[in-house]
């Protein structure tokens, strides 16, 4: 048997003590790090299945979770790469090609920077992995591999995708375990990468075929949180419903990331409370209606902009909790951001906030135009955790942008704020016209 490593290296951070941002204290670093939902990479868990384990013996190592052995012996090593971790696995790629291992890159960063990652790679896996993986297994196994093997954009049936190994899943990854019903998205983001792999269309699961991947994900631990990972679950609604009513019977708790239109609908958000949604991610992106023309290519976050506090209120007081997502450092921000920012995340009540920064993946339309505008600060991929500042502001300076950001965290996560805002959140649910969320209030207190 041959032995495989199917590998998500770590991200390295931007020097040795910092992960996140290079300017924060420890004590912001290390809150930072607790706070981020920690899931293992889901991709890799349909790669391993997709593997003949009567051929390989596959270990599965995603290093959020678990440690690569360095003195194993691998035949071929496989990495997935996102841009913030490419650098770490050159580093791999170097170490095992030096054992005589066969190198393997793929994952986003390696399919938009292809002529870099194969100076790196025996063999690169550009785009969606399912069939190209195959491909590459076969060829192997003839000692006829080719130097690339290219996966056309948006072509992959998901629904034909296999269930991916839960059982392969580390103990401590068993907690919150990933799921993806569908691939894209309808907005077109110009800070977003997905449609450099996915394509501009949107490929759903059936609902059926959900329902058995979570039954599969259920035996790998009965009471795990279940996380939607789909860049945007509810975008298509009727769709959403139907999911939604087939999965009511298992009983789940799980989380999932939206656009701003889920709490539009009273009847959506009630039902996805039923079925075990507990709290949903939602990519406002910012509260300047400015910074948001533009954003999306049919600027859709724009013209809802100032539908924001309604639909937080509507879905909170149903029981479900809304993290905002946000981005600083936009065209239009000034330093008066931060403050603002900072008021409307504790006058809603928000359940939580997640605040990054205006950051340039290449393959996005963002990168081109900051590229192109010589705005582009390094190209250090060690530097582009999202929290570290990799492009020149327009409206302050890098340095004020840092320290009105780590102001902005400091003061949203102290713990009078934080309470604040739970009890908030807590009252929006008593006060709720809905018996059953009251009901649960009640119970959970």
């Amino acid at each position: 048997m041959k032995n495989i490593l199917i590998l998500v290296p770590k991200c390295s951070g931007p020097s040795k003590e910092k992960k996140w941002n290079s300017t924060w204290p420890a004590d912001l670093e290390e809150k930072i790090d607790k706070l981020l939902w920690k899931v293992f990479t889901p991709g890799v868990l349909v790669i391993a299945n997709l593997t003949d384990r009567t051929k390989y013996y596959i270990d599965l190592v995603d290093e959020m979770f678990n440690e690569v052995d360095a003195d194993k012996h691998y035949d071929i090593v496989a990495m997935y790469t996102v841009t913030p971790n490419v650098k770490r696995a050159y580093m791999w790629a170097d170490f095992y090609k030096s054992k005589g291992t066969y190198v393997v890159l793929g994952g986003v960063h390696s399919s938009v920077c292809p002529d870099e990652a194969e100076r790196y790679a025996d063999t690169l896996l550009i785009g969606e992995a399912e069939n190209i993986w195959v491909e590459f297994l076969k060829d192997y196994e003839l000692k006829e591999t080719k130097k690339i093997y290219s996966q056309p954009i948006g072509v992959i049936d998901v629904t034909k995708s296999p269930i991916p190994a839960f059982d392969m899943l580390p103990q401590n990854a068993r907690k919150i375990i990933p799921i993806q019903t569908a691939r894209g998205c309808p907005h077109g983001c110009k800070f977003c990468n997905l449609r450099s792999i996915y394509g501009n269309g949107y490929r759903p699961k059936t609902a059926e075929a959900i329902v058995h991947e979570l039954k599969a994900a259920l035996t790998a631990n009965p009471r795990a949180i279940i996380y939607f990972t789909d860049d945007n679950f509810f975008c298509y609604q009727e769709r959403a419903k139907e999911v939604l009513e087939s999965i009511r019977e298992l009983k789940i708790t799980w989380y999932a990331n939206t656009d701003i239109q889920f709490g539009l609908s009273q009847e959506l958000v009630e039902a996805a409370y039923e079925s075990g949604c507990r709290s949903v991610l939602i990519g406002l992106e910012s509260i300047n209606p400015e910074s948001l023309k533009g954003i999306d290519q049919n600027n859709f976050k724009n013209s809802n902009c100032m539908k924001y506090q309604e639909v937080i209120k509507t879905i909170q007081s149903t029981g479900i909790g809304v993290i905002g997502s946000f981005i600083i450092g936009l065209d239009y921000d000034n330093k008066d951001i931060f403050d603002k920012l900072a008021c409307f995340i504790q006058e809603n009540a928000l359940y939580g906030a997640n605040i990054t920064v205006n950051t340039p993946y290449p393959g996005t339309i963002l990168f081109r135009q900051m590229n192109d505008e010589g705005r582009i600060k390094t190209f250090d991929w060690n530097y582009y955790t999202i929290f570290e500042p990799v492009i020149e502001p327009r409206n302050m300076s890098v340095e004020e942008l840092n320290i009105g950001y780590q102001k902005l965290l400091s003061r949203i996560y102290e713990h009078n704020n934080v309470m604040e805002r739970i009890n908030a959140f807590k009252n929006q649910m008593r006060h709720s016209s809905k018996p059953c969320v009251r009901a649960a209030d009640m119970s959970n207190n």
